[in-house]
């Protein structure tokens, strides 16, 4: 399993969420729609799916700069809720960049452009070592 069967952004997951993004810019923008089965409350998206969504936003900017980087630390602010059927725009761009750490500005809007959460994460760019502990040698953005 690789790529292809990501939660996030895999297109052979069968339950995951088909996320794809295209860069925006110097950060990556995505388009999203929220259906039934993400629900948590009554009609409104689980909180875990707009963390992942905002995850995999900032993951995806330094990937596209071709550096492999995994989430240090995200935190989050949740603003409205988001409801079953409402489309969303995920974007995400860096305010940091240094050779060890992409700090990365993220958000969920809904089309209008109302703010649903946002996020900062830190991005901790791993090591060649690292990558080849970890199996990750050789990725290259997909973009």
């Amino acid at each position: 399993m690789g790529f292809d069967y990501c939660f996030a952004c895999g297109k052979d997951n069968p339950h995951g969420l088909h996320m794809h993004f295209e860069r925006d810019g110097d950060g990556v923008v995505c388009h999203f729609q929220t259906q039934e089965h993400h629900i948590g409350w009554p009609n409104v998206q689980h909180g875990g799916i707009t963390c992942t969504l905002l995850d995999e936003a900032s993951a995806y900017v330094p990937f596209f700069m071709g550096l492999v980087t995994v989430t240090a630390e995200l935190n989050i602010s949740f603003k409205k809720p988001v409801h079953v059927g409402e489309r969303l725009r995920v974007w995400a761009k860096p305010t940091k960049v240094s050779s060890r750490l992409l700090v990365v500005e993220a958000a969920v809007e809904s089309e209008d452009g109302e703010l649903k959460a946002s996020s900062t994460a830190k991005m901790m760019v791993l090591s060649a070592e690292k990558q080849k502990q970890l199996g990750l040698e050789g990725l290259e953005a997909r973009g």
